[in-house]
């Protein structure tokens, strides 16, 4: 039930093996000696679906099989490549870099005899599930077996409540250090039986949490799954009401509120009509729906950006290429429109690789504006932008908005600690952190610098000098209590300066200053313990 865990491991490949070692207590190490005792023989021809850092690879090799591994994840392929080198030049191994949706596309039909995925589909939308699913049939050679380890939601009530409350701590690490996260699988072997499967359960450890799944070809066809596309329309509702304040104020706290993947409608698209291609962010997917409905016909692909806006998550490695292509072939997109053109939006191309989507997919990537807004002009200029549309914008109201959004998280981590270790200045430091971060929103555009950590400098001044002119005039306060003062309001300008530069689509995200902040907070650390002394006043 700690398999969760995994996606900060995937973070550090090198510490992956040992890390899932201990978060599933041996037992997934146990499951793969089981794959390879009982379903791997000399000659084998296996697939293994996320090979990860090549372990099981490594040890179904050793048995004698002919095994072809694939991973999304270039850092874990590159620690399987050490590890299986001498397996790869002697051609037992073959390791490519491959999302698990092209698996269909990339392989001959019946050319294996096993195929095997260890926590994997946990990490897959349903509709990723199904596909590859369904792909795996064509694959499997006559009698061959899909072997599946993944963390499951246990059938029994005790059980299942000791996994959720196991389980809960270490999503929210997990997603903090990530922000991403897995879903243990739930009625997967219906799933199975739908996409043509008979399967048993021959191990099952950590309480009904950590199950293998082993499946054979059906005599009976599995069940075509043809969901209706669901359409998409502009509503305001408590619901909405309610997860629009919760983005307000904390939209860069735990959970993010996610939108499902896949293809949805927007007005009455048609074969011809254009395929719009977003993140899973809810607001997003939201205020996208607002700019369009009524005012277009449009397919409109939902992909997993991991529940956070397009901007940020390229940036930040959650909305890739492998994340469209699973989006475009688990939804199947060719088989609605009669075109091969997606438009992306185009605060996500520094972190989507479009000629990789069009080598992989054959659809064609197209950047469109940079805001939804700007989307019902652009289609109807049949994809042509102007400079208007290109230009991102930071106007006072989105200012206002992303400061407030900022604060809901900032205020959580500075004034919490304040309330309950310096209660008496709870107040004046909630005044000022509130009252500093506003008028820099208001003043962002005119203060020097392209840099938060460079516009923190005149903040400060004013700030110090806004509080020089208040005791001057209406509260004069003794030399040791000011400097005190001088040195809180420094560093809360510093902070907010360099800190709330991330709410910016102009600037550089606020880590690249955490160095230099970290600095300034030892030195005016040490202003405020060495100058008392000097002067006496301790």
């Amino acid at each position: 039930m700690a398999t969760v865990f995994m996606k900060w491991l995937e973070t550090s490949p090198k510490d992956y093996d040992r890390g899932i070692q201990l978060l599933t207590l041996g037992k997934l190490q146990h499951v793969k000696e089981r794959i390879v005792r009982d379903y791997i023989r000399e000659g084998t021809r296996v697939l293994e679906i996320g090979c990860g850092t090549g372990t099981l690879t490594a040890m179904m090799a050793a048995q004698g099989a002919s095994v072809t591994g694939i991973d999304a994840s270039p850092a874990m392929l590159a620690e399987a490549e050490a590890k299986l080198g001498p397996d790869i030049e002697a051609g037992r191994v073959t390791l490519k870099l491959m999302d698990a949706t092209l698996v269909g596309d990339r392989f001959p039909k019946a050319s294996f005899d096993v195929i095997v995925s260890t926590l994997v589909f946990s990490e897959l939308s349903p509709d990723e599930q199904r596909f590859v699913l369904e792909a795996c049939t064509t694959l499997l050679a006559p009698g061959g077996r899909l072997l599946i380890a993944d963390e499951v939601v246990p059938p029994r009530s005790l059980t299942r409540l000791v996994f959720y409350l196991v389980r809960l701590p270490l999503v929210l690490l997990t997603w903090l250090l990530t922000r991403t996260t897995t879903s243990a699988l739930r009625d997967f072997d219906s799933l199975l039986a739908q996409s043509g499967y008979r399967s048993a359960v021959p191990v099952s450890c950590l309480s009904g949490s950590l199950v293998l799944y082993e499946a054979a070809l059906s005599q009976t066809p599995g069940t075509e799954f043809q969901s209706p596309i669901p359409k998409l329309r502009h509503r305001v509702t408590l619901r909405t009401l309610l997860v629009d304040l919760w983005a307000l104020f904390f939209r860069i706290i735990p959970p993010y509120p996610k939108f499902k993947t896949g293809l949805y409608a927007i007005g009455n698209p048609d074969r011809k009509s254009p395929v719009l291609v977003t993140g899973n962010f809810d607001l997003t997917v939201r205020r996208v729906v607002k700019a369009l409905d009524g005012r277009a016909d449009i397919w409109l692909l939902v992909a997993d950006s991991a529940g956070i806006n397009v901007w940020c998550a390229a940036g930040g490695g959650y909305f890739t290429a492998e994340k469209v292509i699973a989006a475009v072939q688990s939804s199947r997109l060719d088989e609605v429109v009669a075109h091969h053109a997606l438009i992306l939006p185009q605060l996500c191309a520094n972190g989507v690789d479009g000629w990789r989507v069009r080598e992989e997919t054959g659809w064609g990537v197209h950047w469109g504006p940079a805001r939804a807004a700007d989307i019902p002009a652009y289609l109807a200029a049949k994809r042509k932008k102007t400079d208007a549309m290109r230009w991102v914008r930071f106007p006072l109201k989105d200012r206002l908005e992303m400061v407030t959004v900022t604060l809901g998280f900032y205020g959580l981590l500075i004034l919490l600690p304040v309330f309950i270790f310096w209660r008496s200045m709870f107040w004046p430091v909630t005044v000022s952190m509130v009252g500093l971060s506003y008028f820099y929103a208001v003043v962002h555009p005119w203060l020097p610098g392209r840099d938060g950590l460079r516009k923190s400098v005149p903040l400060t001044l004013i700030a110090l000098a806004g509080l020089f002119i208040y005791t001057a005039l209406r509260d004069p306060l003794p030399a040791e209590r000011l400097f005190n003062w001088v040195v809180g309001l420094t560093a809360l300008s510093v902070f907010t300066g360099a800190e709330l530069q991330g709410m910016s689509p102009v600037m550089r995200g606020e880590q690249a200053n955490w160095g230099w902040e970290a600095v300034i907070g030892a030195a005016l650390g040490l202003v405020y313990w060495l100058t008392p002394l000097a002067l006496g006043w301790r």
